[in-house]
């Protein structure tokens, strides 16, 4: 699929990858191509399935969440209806950043942040640990979150 996009598609993914809010004046400028031609663009990439939309990247510890952690998760079984189950449930959780389901030694990799040890705690414990499937839990403390953008 990437055959499809030219120089100037690849400029508009990689200008909106780092700042979903600009405006289509701004990314023709940026780009050196007039706006309307900016705004089909735009709507070409997001028919064919390049843009799927806009995410606002939140500073956490502004929000009183300081700690942010990797939890690997192991299941006891590997049936579709616990995966599926397991997925629902734990996207629902409050704290619970990115879910990555994984092949390999852990089954699913958890991005969460919370507001103290405390509250890491009891995310383990009380919500996590209520999930019968799980088998074990290995937490990761994050120092530092860096959204890099190179996949262009």
């Amino acid at each position: 699929m990437k055959d499809e996009l030219d120089s100037k598609d690849i400029q508009i993914l990689n200008l909106l990858l780092n700042n979903a809010r600009l405006s289509n004046k701004e990314i023709a400028a940026k780009i050196e191509i007039a706006q309307s031609s900016t705004h089909d663009r735009i709507k070409k990439l997001t028919q064919k399935g390049y843009l799927k939309g806009a995410i606002a990247q939140i500073d956490h510890k502004m929000l009183g969440l300081n700690i942010e952690v990797i939890l690997e998760i192991k299941l006891n079984k590997q049936h579709r209806s616990i995966i599926e189950d397991f997925r629902l449930q734990v996207s629902q959780l409050t704290g619970v950043l990115q879910l990555f389901h994984m092949a390999g030694d852990n089954d699913f990799i958890l991005h969460v942040a919370v507001k103290d040890s405390d509250e890491l705690r009891s995310f383990i414990l009380d919500k996590l640990s209520t999930l019968e499937y799980i088998h074990s839990t290995q937490t990761t403390m994050v120092l530092q979150n860096e959204k890099v953008n190179n996949i262009l």
